[in-house]
């Protein structure tokens, strides 16, 4: 299984980041946009791994919000994001994550956390483009839980599949 540990976008979060890729098609912004059900944070790319690893998730143990911040080319890339404000307790959540991993043995990628959602791939801006002057939507979510995610190549890229989630291991107790 090819696996990586993220966030789950709420709903009304989801919305907004739709809202923003639509303004980016009006923009003139061509390239490979990432369907609604793909979009996501991710916390720790894991890649491939043989098996669940969801009981060594940790909990998110105070909930925390994030909120959408500017739009960014993802350094060194051909990939259009949305940038989240500046929040000690997500870069937190992050490190306990990847701290949780190692921990337990499992081999992740270690380039360092750049909190953002990926929108577009192979993004390609027209010369008039003007995504500085393009309207942030106001939105933030309350994360209280972080998921264990599956990737796999489907027809139009990769397709990420939530396999379980911090906050369903209490249930899992009961």
């Amino acid at each position: 299984m090819r696996l990586f540990v993220g966030i789950q976008p709420t709903e009304a979060f989801l919305n907004a980041l739709c809202l923003l890729q639509d303004r980016l098609r009006e923009a003139g912004v061509s390239g490979r946009y990432i369907d609604r059900h793909d979009l996501h944070m991710t916390l720790a790319f894991i890649g491939e791994w043989p098996e669940n690893i969801s009981e060594i998730l940790p909990d998110v143990r105070k909930p925390f919000k994030i909120a959408l911040s500017h739009l960014a080319v993802f350094p060194g890339s051909d990939v259009l994001c949305a940038r989240t404000q500046p929040c000690e307790a997500l870069d937190n959540t992050a490190k306990s994550v990847r701290h949780s991993l190692s921990d337990a043995g499992i081999p992740f990628d270690r380039k360092a956390f750049s909190p953002h959602i990926t929108l577009v791939r192979k993004a390609r801006l027209p010369d008039h483009a003007d995504l500085a002057g393009l309207e942030i939507p106001r939105v933030a979510m309350t994360v209280h839980t972080i998921a264990l995610y599956r990737s796999d190549r489907g027809k139009r890229g990769m397709e990420y599949t939530v396999i379980d989630t911090s906050d369903r291991k209490e249930d899992q107790k009961s």
